[in-house]
């Protein structure tokens, strides 16, 4: 085998991304929380980033990105004034010097000059303390609380009624059997660091099964229950009512509930369709989660990204939402150590990487609002009706036709959107949602998947709910407003908004 050595040319064409638009494309992603964090912490790392007070246009922050820090940098070549720049180099060298301090974790420290700028007196730093939300209380602090009310139980038992609590997940349900529990418990007398309050003695089964009946009948009812069955029929019997009969339903035909076979349950229970459609109504009262108001789940906050509203002659107005997000500029103070910095390389390229890093951001920020700003433009104009008449008139909309529209790849509008969410009276949705696929109809316009779906929650509505619409059924009605699609796209979509099929929603 011979191999040729030698010098070739070979042209190639490679697309290479720059700093400054992968930033870009970053910022783009970012949603209106998410970028309020992005900034909070350029404004933490990046000494020279500031926050303005003053409103910015996005001219104005296109020009601020758009200025060479090199030419800024530039020393004045005037014999007067080289004297004033030694003198204020001294001065800003002892500022560079805070700098490092900075950067080394030390300013917070009890010498740092910054420490009462931005920490205040010492009462000021314990505010938050005092703001600060008092914890919730948790599913085993609640019921070991009303243990600890009982003073007739012995250590032992309060050891085992605490044991089987911490044996609850977030429902209220049993984790492991009690049998379970009772065989960890006896294998842990002989290890160092058990509970001294159980003693040696070997656990019995009755007594295990008088814990679990203490913790049962703790508040909220439900609690220790082994699955769904058991969770129910424990509430029932702590009602002071007669349940027998919906007793008996849950243990016996809770299948048949969940698919709405009330005759086949009144059969079965030689009941009435009226008394079956009565113990319904108080099994339906039941909690199946008792655990349910102690989770500790904080519900996520949505803040629009986009702001969509009529003016006064109806027309919808746009508006990208920077209420929550600060305005940002260079601060002048490094601007001017930058340009009596230049006898000093280090300190130099050190604000000068600075500054250049902040111009960056603060032009990601603008072209981020404008891209979103003319992208969602694009969109409203396009669901006009929309907004006007309700989810019957949502049009199908691509991305690519927007991107057409505006003048930008299909990707950036895939960006510009990605978990923005957008603020209309009446509704906070996800823009994203605006963009959907359609349905051909007989006169040759297209219906979006949104008003199929709003076609069919209408026609569930207004059925006789005796005699509810089939699929089929619904399929039919469907083609003669011109709308045609398959029996199993009703399908679909009924189950994905968690509409039930029509032996479930028949009333007796």
């Amino acid at each position: 085998m011979r191999l040729d050595l030698g010098l070739f040319q070979q042209q190639i064409q490679k697309q290479i991304l720059s700093p400054q638009m992968i930033q870009s494309m970053e910022i783009l992603v970012l949603n209106q929380q998410q970028l309020e964090e992005r900034i909070s912490d350029e404004l933490e790392e990046n000494v020279t980033l500031e926050r303005s007070e003053a409103e910015v246009s996005a001219e104005e922050a296109n020009e601020s990105a758009g200025e060479d820090p090199a030419t800024a940098a530039e020393v004045a070549e005037d014999p007067e004034g080289e004297s004033t720049q030694q003198q204020d180099l001294l001065e800003l060298t002892e500022r560079y010097e805070q700098l490092q301090e900075l950067q080394k974790g030390d300013y917070w420290s009890e010498s740092s000059p910054n420490r009462r700028a931005r920490g205040g007196d010492e009462d000021d730093q314990f505010e938050w303390i005092q703001q600060a939300e008092s914890r919730a209380e948790t599913l085993p602090e609640h019921l070991i609380g009303q243990l600890r009310l009982n003073s007739s139980l012995s250590p032992r038992q309060a050891a085992l009624c605490e044991e089987i609590i911490y044996n609850l997940d977030d429902r209220g349900w049993l984790i492991h059997p009690v049998e379970e529990i009772r065989a960890a418990l006896q294998d842990g007398f002989s290890r160092q660091g058990s509970d001294p309050r159980m003693g040696q003695r070997p656990l019995s089964e009755k007594e295990m099964g008088t814990a679990l009946n203490l913790v049962q009948s703790l508040d909220p009812s439900g609690i220790g229950a082994r699955d769904l069955v058991d969770c129910l029929c424990l509430q029932l019997q702590r009602d002071p009512g007669i349940n027998k009969l919906e007793e008996f339903i849950v243990r016996e035909h809770l299948g048949d509930l969940a698919h709405n076979r009330l005759p086949h349950i009144a059969r079965a229970t030689a009941s009435s369709i009226e008394e079956v459609k009565q113990a319904i109504e108080v099994i339906r009262s039941l909690e199946p989660h008792p655990g349910r108001p102690f989770l500790q789940e904080l519900n996520p906050r949505i803040v629009p990204d986009v702001l969509i509203n009529p003016d006064e002659k109806g027309k919808f107005q746009v508006e990208v939402n920077s209420s929550s997000v600060p305005r940002l500029k260079i601060s002048p103070q490094y601007r001017d150590m930058l340009k009596v910095a230049g006898k000093d390389p280090k300190l130099r390229k050190y604000l000068k990487k600075r500054i250049e890093n902040a111009e960056w951001l603060i032009g990601a920020v603008s072209q981020r609002n404008s891209t979103l700003q003319r992208v969602a433009e694009e969109v409203v104009l396009r669901q006009e009706r929309f907004f006007r008449d309700g989810d019957r008139h949502l049009q199908p909309l691509r991305m690519q036709d927007v991107a057409d529209a505006v003048g930008v790849n299909v990707s950036t509008v895939s960006r510009a959107i990605s978990g923005k969410w957008f603020q209309a009276p009446g509704m906070i949705r996800e823009l994203r949602s605006l963009f959907t696929g359609g349905t051909l109809k007989d006169d040759g316009s297209q219906e979006s998947r949104g008003g199929v779906i709003a076609r069919i929650q209408d026609l569930v509505k207004d059925e006789d709910s005796a005699k509810p619409l089939s699929d089929a059924q619904i399929v039919v009605k469907l083609g003669e407003v011109g709308v045609r699609i398959s029996r199993r796209t009703v399908t679909k979509y009924r189950e994905s908004e968690g509409i039930p099929s029509s032996r479930e929603r028949r009333q007796y």
